[in-house]
């Protein structure tokens, strides 16, 4: 449990990290037509902001670019801000895609705004090469994506030079340095209230951040928690380890939620291929982690290329995230069972793009390992959190071991980094939501932060996959709908069941229609 400050020290808090005075405010945005394609139509802008917050003397900026998707109803209420994720997401195309479910369940009054933080997307875009081809290559040989279990010196120490190797090349290579030191989440912080300052009358922010996006909304709750109106954290991160430690408890609930996967695809065996013989769920799983075995010492070799365990479970993580790709992922899992490599590979490509391809690969890094301050900086040092992150997850908790590898060794600071607690008291209180069954940001995390800002409350939303946006339901749309209309927070306890089971050909689109009457 976490304690809650005096009123006196939320007022230091408030000061400490107000933007410096030598700063100018942020005038107005220009909204004018988009090219980008949207459920809803959107409009795009332009916003400059300091380049560097702790800079009194230059006079360096950074263009913000918007994307809105205007409010459906009058009068409006103001503005919502939004943040999706990574960290490393870029965000106006995700506001984009999910534009007409976002506006229905913040009910419409609002404008919705979103733009890609720094180190993402062309907003200070931060890279540690030169170019795509040299991107991929050095994070292929680099090998981030491999899983090796603390057993395995070899691979794991092979895995901890590479992390040097990766750092030293991030440190060296001018470009990425320079912007390293201005893409923490404390700089991103100010940019979201620079935005406020630009697009509302009071002065307050609305915000949702999904993933990433909590530790972000936590850390600008935490800085103006006077300026605070209202504020979504979902799926959360816990920002504790995220700034102090190793992101362990985040794969608490993955192999649970991997065994109910199994468990309800029996439940579904119209939509999942995995469903035949007889099968149990028990029995599922016990071959499956079988075969993930087998394959650690005997990869399978087909058309120039070879695939391992770690193939297979960088593509189950991927998938878990979003039940809509549920059937895809048993007929990838079923092919392997029977030996259909070629079926495989058909599916495979569908649920897991190419390491690095997206662009998200560096910003995972350098945003987090510019802020992160563990103390350990050497592999024995390391050992004790690998060993936890194995702990966590058979399934995938050797998943984090790259970020914990290459942040230990990383060579630069972030010119600002919170350094603050969440024992805070905001404007208003927050709400936060966490899946029952999310397999990257478990609800001990949600029910965590939910101890340390006084007031907020705790929705727990009933279903699967990364985030509520991943599995519709009618009682939780309508729990955001009336937190962001009128600021009623549901009553503490609160579970929200989902609308329909998780291998339904099924989205949040279809449970729109309930939430509206």
């Amino acid at each position: 449990m976490y304690f809650i400050r005096t009123l006196s020290i939320l007022s230091f808090i408030s000061s400490a990290y107000a933007t410096p005075s030598n700063l100018t405010r942020s005038n107005g945005v220009s909204w004018g037509s988009c090219e980008m394609n949207g459920t809803l139509p959107v409009q795009c802008g332009n916003l400059t902001v300091p380049l560097d917050y702790t800079s009194n003397k230059s006079d360096e900026t950074l263009n913000l670019q918007l994307l809105k998707v205007p409010s459906l109803h009058t009068p409006k209420k103001g503005s919502i801000l939004f943040n999706f994720g990574g960290p490393g997401v870029a965000a106006r195309p995700s506001l984009a895609s999910k534009a007409k479910v976002l506006q229905i369940l913040t009910g419409g009054y609002y404008d919705l705004i979103a733009h890609d933080p720094r180190g993402t997307a062309n907003t200070l875009t931060f890279s540690c090469f030169e170019d795509a081809e040299s991107r991929l290559a050095n994070l292929t040989y680099y090998r981030f994506n491999e899983y090796a279990a603390r057993s395995e010196k070899m691979p794991l120490g092979r895995q901890w030079s590479a992390a040097s190797l990766f750092a030293e090349s991030c440190h060296k290579y001018k470009d990425s340095k320079d912007k390293g030191e201005l893409i923490s989440t404390a700089f991103a912080a100010r940019d979201l209230m620079q935005i406020v300052d630009a697009v509302e009358d009071d002065g307050l922010l609305r915000y949702w951040g999904l993933s990433y996006g909590t530790v972000l909304g936590s850390t600008v709750a935490a800085m103006f928690p006077d300026r605070i109106d209202r504020i979504i954290i979902d799926g959360v991160m816990n920002p504790h380890q995220y700034y102090h430690s190793y992101d362990v408890e985040m794969w608490s609930d993955t192999d649970m939620v991997f065994s109910n996967f199994l468990k309800q695809c029996l439940k579904s065996p119209d939509r999942c291929a995995l469903a035949h013989h007889n099968a149990t769920a028990a029995g599922l799983e016990k071959s499956l982690y079988s075969l993930f075995d087998d394959m650690k010492y005997n990869p399978i070799a087909f058309d120039s290329m070879l695939i391992d365990h770690s193939v297979v479970k960088g593509t189950i993580r991927s998938a878990l995230n979003n039940p809509s790709l549920w059937p895809t992922l048993s007929l990838a899992l079923e092919s392997l069972l029977a030996g259909n490599v070629t079926g495989f590979l058909a599916t495979q490509a569908s649920l897991a793009p190419k390491y690095g391809s997206d662009g998200l690969a560096e910003p995972l890094f350098g945003i987090p390992c510019s802020e992160k301050r563990t103390g350990k900086h050497t592999l024995k040092e390391v050992m004790p959190a690998l060993t936890a992150l194995d702990d966590k997850s058979k399934l995938l908790g050797q998943a984090g071991a790259a970020v914990a590898m290459t942040c230990s060794q990383w060579k630069f600071d972030a010119k600002e980094r919170y350094t603050g607690d969440f024992n805070v008291k905001t404007k208003h209180p927050m709400l936060v939501i966490g899946n029952t069954y999310d397999p990257a940001t478990p609800i001990q995390s949600a029910r965590n932060i939910t101890a340390s800002f006084e007031g907020s409350v705790l929705l727990e939303h009933g279903g699967y996959g990364h985030c509520s946006q991943q599995h519709g339901s009618v009682c939780t749309g309508k729990a955001i709908q009336a937190y962001f209309t009128n600021g009623t927070l549901p009553r503490p306890g609160t579970v929200c069941e989902t609308s329909y089971p998780p291998f339904a050909n099924k989205t949040w689109n279809d449970v729109l229609p309930a939430i509206l009457t």
